[in-house]
């Protein structure tokens, strides 16, 4: 019989540990790299861009009524996807996203057992990742009807296309300025 083998890591059971973590290191990149990032016309011509998409597609999803349908989902009848845990899909590179828009980071878990950025009436972060996007359960689906879906997805795509090539060239610029050992810039969940 083997003793005292340790095989595995003591994981901190509170998913916020994690996020708060990411917070940290995005607010250090930031803090040390935004007026690199700020003068490089490519960049910024590519925020501009994703930031017209974000809300292009926040127009789109408000009309057709589906963020009113996660309130009531998640708020009022207590069920939802966005629970506790969610928030690790957010990478450090999303969070940088966030602050070189210059939109505000939640620092606490407003809603207990939900996301870390939900706020009582809904998501409180602007550029979200992929899964918190494109999130259409069966509830949602029936209620748009295949046509109405066609059309959110047509302009959720130039969104994710391009918050896919900002996370991208961000990965890209800072490994070229603090070597290639940035891996967690794209951690999600619990490694």
């Amino acid at each position: 019989m083997i003793k005292n083998l340790k095989l595995i890591k003591v994981i901190d059971p509170d998913p916020t540990s994690l996020i708060l973590e990411k917070i940290k290191v995005a607010e250090e990149l930031f803090d040390a790299w935004n007026d690199y990032f700020y003068k490089d016309e490519e960049f910024m011509n590519m925020l501009k861009n994703y930031e017209k998409a974000v809300i292009k597609s926040n127009e789109t999803m408000e009309k057709f009524g589906t963020f009113k349908e996660c309130y009531v989902c998640s708020v009022l009848e207590k069920k939802g996807c966005c629970k506790a845990g969610l928030e690790n899909e957010v990478t450090v590179n999303i969070l940088l996203i966030n602050m070189f828009l210059g939109k505000e980071i939640p620092k606490e878990r407003e809603v207990p057992l939900r996301c870390f950025f939900v706020g009582p009436t809904g998501c409180k972060i602007f550029a979200r990742p992929f899964l918190c996007r494109d999130y259409f359960c069966k509830r949602l689906l029936n209620m748009l009807g295949d046509e109405k879906y066609a059309i959110i997805t047509q302009v959720l795509q130039e969104e994710l296309s391009l918050l896919y090539k900002l996370t991208n060239y961000i990965k890209k610029e800072l490994e070229f300025l603090l070597g290639e050992f940035l891996i967690e810039l794209d951690l999600t969940g619990v490694a």
